[in-house]
């Protein structure tokens, strides 16, 4: 399966890399892709550059990782282009993984209306005007509605980048992928609830 990353500078850098961590342990099953909307060198908030292909909707196919960061701010203010590509990716991918502000990104398309979506830390003004019309569930890691799946923070998007691992392949492949990196992942606790 691809698994297509959408970077813009200043992006969260775990947001993006948790995920592809735990996906390219597994490459057998999974193919990263880092995409942008101009292509060339995306920069994160923490300075690391990124060489990214040009996002090109049509071509999505399987997996589409949205992550949050200082720039989702910039994005929803001033790139209605990019929000138009991200839509039109986020139609044409299988599931849309969500990493903190990155649902805020994919609320503005329209495509989470009346859609859950694991609550993040950040603003509350900016959430409620930016996340309007979603259903925000407090107390969990990570959750899924649909093919959108959203979580409350980078140290979430590995739980739940695996339980993606475990629906698209096989749990042992998850369980596999966790044990080579350490983590000591909580397979039974499938969508994330804080205990």
């Amino acid at each position: 399966m691809n698994v297509n990353i959408i970077l813009f500078d200043d992006f969260e850098t775990m947001d993006a890399f948790g995920p592809a961590q735990i996906f390219g342990m597994a490459p057998e099953h999974f193919y990263l892709n880092y995409l942008s909307v101009n292509g060339g060198i995306v920069t994160s908030g923490q300075g690391v550059k990124v060489w990214t292909e040009i996002l090109i909707p049509e071509e999505i196919m399987d997996i589409l990782v949205i992550p949050g960061g200082k720039g989702a701010r910039r994005l929803l203010h001033l790139e209605e282009k990019s929000l138009k590509l991200m839509k039109e990716a986020a139609e044409e991918a299988d599931l849309c993984l969500m990493v903190g502000n990155g649902s805020a990104l994919t609320a503005q398309t329209g495509l989470l209306y009346h859609r859950k979506i694991a609550d993040y830390d950040y603003d509350e003004n900016w959430k409620r005007m930016f996340t309007a019309g979603l259903i925000r569930v407090p107390n969990i890691r990570w959750m899924s509605d649909g093919k959108y799946y959203s979580c409350s923070s980078t140290a979430a998007s590995l739980d739940m980048s695996l339980g993606v691992v475990a629906d698209a392949t096989d749990i042992d492949v998850a369980a596999r992928v966790a044990r080579k990196l350490g983590y000591a992942w909580d397979s039974e606790n499938e969508e994330g609830i804080l205990i």
